[in-house]
């Protein structure tokens, strides 16, 4: 593992998202991934020659789908391990993308640099996202805005999930060490709920709008029932669920927040 230490900040450089997509891929998990991507884009509306910022930018993809809209996003990652990733994926696209290595708390950037700034699914990597947010708000432009969407560990499928897990602990397991979805990932620094993840985002920003992304992820049996139908049907339950889960985002499997600016004190 190649660490770096930014004052009290370090960093993986090596790390990889191999282990992040399980080898079996589920309609709910599937219906998860495309619909934050989505959902998290659509929260941007990339004006021509408007600047965003990718945070924890992983391979691009999201960068990639902003530049086909006709924004001017640059990415960026810690780890070199996934910018090199990312610099194969913008070649494959055929988009111009700039990539810069360096971490959220510590934007390598100059104040009231960007229109938008964007965070998906990264900010509970970060060692100290009370900071994250301190630069986002920095480096944004007086009238700029920031998504951010993140898991929620506290979702209606994760309690499910535990819950079941409790009563059916001393039951024997076909996979006995299998994480299970409720369980916070070993490279998770914060487990983010929707109380915490307003707390951060507030200390910061003004909170303008939080919706909610998917519905029943990780509850017990979920993944089963949704493989038994055909694909076209699991994903109409699922989009349907995710029409409730917007509304419901303390519960929801994703929460989506857009910020902006704090009103100055008069």
């Amino acid at each position: 593992m190649n660490l770096a230490k930014d004052a009290e900040v370090i960093v993986d450089l090596d790390w990889n998202d191999d282990d992040v997509v399980p080898p079996r891929v589920t309609p709910d998990l599937l219906f998860l991934f495309d619909r934050m991507i989505e959902a998290t884009i659509d929260e941007i509306d990339p004006a021509k020659g408007s600047t965003i910022l990718d945070i924890g930018c992983g391979r691009a993809v999201d960068a990639i789908q902003i530049a086909r809209k006709g924004g001017s996003p640059v990415g960026l990652e810690p780890s070199k391990t996934m910018l090199s990733h990312s610099k194969r994926c913008i070649a494959e696209s055929g988009n111009n993308i700039a990539l810069i290595q360096g971490i959220g708390e510590s934007l390598p950037f100059r104040d009231n640099t960007f229109d938008w700034v964007m965070c998906k699914g990264a900010l509970d990597h970060f060692p100290d996202p009370y900071k994250v947010m301190g630069e986002i708000s920095r480096v944004l432009k007086p009238e700029g805005k920031a998504v951010i969407s993140i898991a929620n560990f506290e979702s209606l499928g994760h309690r499910l999930g535990r819950k079941v897990h409790r009563l059916t602990r001393f039951l024997p397991r076909k996979e006995p060490n299998k994480r299970q979805a409720w369980e916070t990932p070993p490279d998770h620094t914060y487990r983010f709920d929707y109380s915490l993840i307003k707390h951060v985002l507030s200390s910061h920003m003004e909170i303008e709008e939080a919706s909610g992304i998917s519905f029943l992820w990780g509850a017990p049996f979920w993944d089963k029932i949704l493989s038994i139908p055909p694909k076209r049907v699991s994903f109409f339950i699922l989009a349907l669920l995710d029409r409730l889960a917007r509304h419901l985002p303390s519960l929801s499997d994703v929460v989506l927040i857009r910020c902006c600016q704090k009103s100055p004190h008069l």
